[in-house]
């Protein structure tokens, strides 16, 4: 143990002195012009002092955004070229910071300007079209409020909206109103669209499942489940007033915090569920999920998640950050998941490869 520690500190001081050394190298302005010019060198040096201006300027480019949607110019492109001066007047922005903004938006992708009209890009298309993009832009001016004064937020000096916003994550929903819980579930249901077909398309679904969605609100995940497998019976587990109407599965009201999970069911999900909450509750959880489960039964798990061998820009920049503005969240690697499975006693973990990875990982395992 002891010459194991030592070659560790050897290697943690050799990576250290290489880091510095380098470091100190590329820090030398001469060095820096040199690269610049160097044909082998430049397009590296380009990229990097490109990548270095976009961390600078990305909020700007997410302002952008917000307003295209928060204004109505997408939605009113979707119908049609306009002129900058007929989209100035429909979206109430003068004609001068409407041409601003709309170059700033073909710069983005969002839009295309030719013969004086601007036209609707590809991107644009897409972002109108994928079912509960266009709330979530508007939901994020809460998360930028938030980040408006980051050294504040990453001390946890500050309270922040995002721990109103989501307070159901506490286990007070019994102090919510019926309109609340619906809201949320609203948003809910509107964002989850991508991540339940990626998590149908990873796994296999025996057509005499009997699966029971854990925290499945309105039934988003439980919908696109049916849709693809038609025989399966599905019901969903949530708080009082999530549930929407005229869904094709049944609905259980209840809490996880303070409820058992239901039985008779030899599947059960957690879809985007785990990373609001912290170690503990997530243990509490999947601990009543083994117990409600039959020998042979499974669990599955999707979310969004860290990056494994190294950290990655939506599990570890966006999600990381986003969970710990909710205060009890916290995203996890799938690692750290099929840890907390293992020690529960669940067996047979398989992480499935991710087709999109910054919507969702998913994993399976099965109760001994």
């Amino acid at each position: 143990m002891v010459q194991r520690s030592s070659r560790f500190d050897l290697s943690t001081k050799l990576l250290s002195w290489w880091y510095n050394q380098k470091n100190k190298l590329i820090k030398n302005i001469r060095v820096q012009d040199f690269f610049a010019r160097f044909p082998i060198t430049s397009r590296v040096a380009r990229k990097e002092g490109e990548a270095i201006f976009q961390l600078m300027t990305g909020f700007v480019d997410t302002q952008i955004l917000f307003t295209f949607v928060k204004s109505g110019a997408l939605r009113h492109l979707e119908a049609g070229s306009l002129s900058i001066e007929e989209l100035s007047d429909k979206i109430g922005i003068n004609i001068k910071s409407t041409e601003i903004l709309c170059r700033a938006g073909y710069a983005l992708g969002f839009v295309r300007l030719k013969s004086k009209k601007i036209f609707l890009a590809r991107r644009g298309a897409l972002i109108l079209s994928l079912p509960g993009m266009m709330e979530l832009i508007e939901h994020h001016s809460i998360f930028y409020a938030d980040l408006l004064d980051p050294i504040s937020f990453f001390r946890g000096e500050k309270e922040t909206k995002l721990s109103k916003f989501w307070p159901y994550v506490f286990g007070q929903a019994e102090s919510l109103d019926s309109v609340d819980v619906s809201r949320y579930s609203d948003l809910m249901s509107k964002s989850q669209f991508m991540v339940a077909r990626d998590t149908i398309a990873s796994i296999k679904v025996r057509k005499d499942t009997k699966w029971l969605d854990v925290g499945g609100g309105s039934g988003a995940f439980a919908k696109e489940l049916v849709n693809k497998h038609s025989s399966l019976k599905i019901s969903v587990f949530d708080i009082p007033g999530s549930s929407a109407e005229n869904q094709p599965h049944k609905f259980i009201p209840g809490s996880f915090f303070t409820d058992q999970i239901p039985t008779g069911f030899d599947t059960v999900s957690c879809i985007r569920v785990l990373y609001d909450h912290d170690d503990q509750t997530v243990f509490d959880l999947l601990t009543k999920i083994y117990s409600s489960l039959p020998v042979g039964g499974r669990i599955v798990i999707s979310e969004p998640m860290l990056g494994e061998l190294s950290p990655n820009k939506w599990g570890d920049t966006y999600f990381a950050t986003y969970t710990y503005a909710m205060k009890t969240g916290k995203t996890r690697s799938p690692s750290q998941v099929s840890e907390l499975l293992e020690k529960i006693g669940f067996s047979k973990i398989k992480i499935f490869p991710s087709r999109r990875p910054f919507v969702t990982t998913v994993i399976e395992a099965y109760k001994n």
